[in-house]
């Protein structure tokens, strides 16, 4: 079984990035030049339920002559009852109709839920308009960092944190739920795109307990699952190793990804860990392989 600190050096990756097709500041060309300027081989681009970063970002590669690779990947939010679900896709097909389909099913949904929670700031004397959501969501894909930064931005509080802690997040005055997809569905929908579905931030399951954890991921397993993203920043040592050896023992793809989003999380660096080496290629070989066995 691997460690992070046994991995040798060389070209290094980040799997998990967002441009401002969701919710990133970069657009796709300014991430894809980004990546290659601090010397990444390859990135994920896995904006939130939206592929239209793609084709951007594929483009500005061959423009600038980049020596990078842009796989096509997406995130998806998926029901879960005790904590959160991300599930990434990797190597998706971007014309798929049926993912697209349920894609743009999520971003009507998304803006029906922008609606909802500016009527709750209106209550709250935040005064913000539908039209300035819409001008700052570039990619059509609004949420809640877009007003948390139109509420700092327009002085009505001092920090996009504070706009979570008083009002967006859960159990707060204007919060509104999400509408997500069952999480057998987001699994078959990467998979029936060519894909493979990735658990993102797993410790965001809020499952604490080894076995409680084992239990859910088994559960996701079943219905689909094909990896874990056991290389995140907020994981701890201990969380890694655990997402490893489950990867091993129930023969799962291993992941990676900082959660890029420029601006929107000013402490996140692309390609970056704390305490951890850069990830390496060697990751996306796997998967690569994995793919080809699964076609």
């Amino acid at each position: 079984m691997k460690s992070l600190a046994r991995f040798a050096p060389g070209p290094s990756i980040d799997l998990h990035a967002h441009s401002n097709m969701s919710d990133g500041t970069m657009s796709p060309s300014e991430l894809v030049r980004h990546a290659a300027t601090i010397g990444l081989k390859a990135i994920a681009l896995t904006d939130h339920d939206t592929l239209d970063g793609l084709e951007p970002a594929t483009l500005a590669v061959k423009e600038f002559e980049l020596d990078l690779e842009v796989v096509p990947g997406v995130e998806i939010s998926a029901e879960y009852d005790y904590g959160i679900l991300h599930i990434l896709g990797f190597f998706i097909r971007s014309d798929d109709p049926e993912l697209q389909k349920s894609l743009n099913f999520l971003r009507i949904q998304r803006q029906s839920r922008i609606a909802k929670i500016l009527s709750k700031l209106s209550a709250q004397n935040v005064f913000i308009r539908e039209e300035e959501v819409r001008k700052v969501a570039t990619g059509g894909v609004p949420g809640r960092p877009h007003l948390a930064g139109l509420m700092f931005r327009k002085g009505y509080v001092k920090t996009m944190q504070e706009a979570f802690d008083r009002y967006l997040r859960k159990g707060a005055c204007a919060y509104v739920p999400k509408v997500k997809l069952p999480a057998s569905k987001a699994l078959q929908l990467i998979i029936s795109a060519g894909g493979i579905p990735v658990v993102a931030h797993p410790y965001s399951l809020n499952q604490e307990d080894p076995d409680r954890f084992e239990e859910a991921l088994l559960s996701l397993i079943d219905k689909g699952l094909q990896g874990i993203e056991a290389y995140y920043p907020k994981h701890t040592k201990d969380q890694t190793r655990m997402y490893v050896r489950l990867a091993s023992k129930f023969d799962l793809v291993v992941t990676g990804g900082t959660d890029f989003h420029g601006a929107n999380k000013p402490g996140v660096k692309l390609g970056e860990f704390p305490d951890r080496p850069p990830l390496p290629y060697s990751l996306l070989e796997e998967m690569k392989k994995r793919l080809d066995n699964t076609r």
